[in-house]
């Protein structure tokens, strides 16, 4: 029994310290922002992997170059961000498809996240169903907790889903990773289209695809290399 105290002592910390991350769905969004005083306009899209019962972590991705992808697990519950060389660009994806570099820590996320959390203030209203079947909301930020002139106003465009992954195009809309925390809803949505407008910035967003996902990334103790 001496004997065996060392090894499960052994596995208890191996398995405390492993990175395990399950994936269920790969979103895509394009994203239009305009600056209006300095007439710029920029496209972009948006690739997510996400675990739509977790939402404290996800995959993001990057297009380095025509033939090179990159992904990030941004991990906020543990600190985390680890960082992966897309093997394969052919949906759906696996493990094996994700060739792991490096990780780095975020420091003081949590404190960032609170800090952030007390100035951000938001009030969505249900204002219809459309004859597509689909839910129309304004949804408005606020400079302070009074909420009287907004700082963003935004008409979103829900459609109903199996899975609530509403919190997905908020994030790129508004530019938050907590709004889970601050725009809630008592159906499953999924953001379908949704434009925005603040004093100088105008924003367009529209989903391209959603696709089922199933697979599992564990990174153990042993493969973890951190970089400053």
């Amino acid at each position: 029994m001496k004997k065996l105290i060392p090894l499960l002592l052994i596995l208890s910390f191996a398995n405390a310290f492993s990175q395990e991350y399950h994936f269920d769905y790969f979103v895509k969004y394009k994203f239009q922002s305009k600056q209006k005083k300095e007439k710029r306009t920029e496209n972009f899209e948006f690739l997510s992997i996400v675990n739509s019962k977790d939402y404290s972590y996800k995959i993001n991705f990057r297009a380095e170059s025509k033939d090179i992808m990159t992904a990030t697990i941004i991990d906020l519950k543990n600190n985390l961000q680890h960082y992966f060389h897309v093997t394969n660009t052919t949906f759906p994806l696996s493990k094996l498809n994700l060739d792991y570099k490096y990780s780095k820590r975020i420091p003081s996320a949590k404190k960032q996240f609170e800090d952030e959390s007390k100035r951000r203030f938001f009030r969505s209203e249900f204002v219809g169903k459309q004859n597509d079947g689909l839910s129309r909301y304004l949804i408005n930020e606020y400079t302070n907790g009074k909420m009287k002139k907004p700082r963003v106003s935004a008409e979103v465009i829900f459609a109903d889903f199996q899975d609530d992954l509403s919190y997905i195009g908020l994030q790129f809309l508004f530019d938050y990773y907590e709004i889970y925390n601050k725009v809630k809803f008592e159906k499953n949505y999924i953001v379908k289209s949704a434009s925005a407008k603040s004093e100088n910035l105008e924003i367009v967003l529209s989903l391209e695809s959603i696709e089922p996902q199933n697979f599992d990334i564990k990174i153990n103790p042993n493969q973890l290399k951190f970089q400053n």
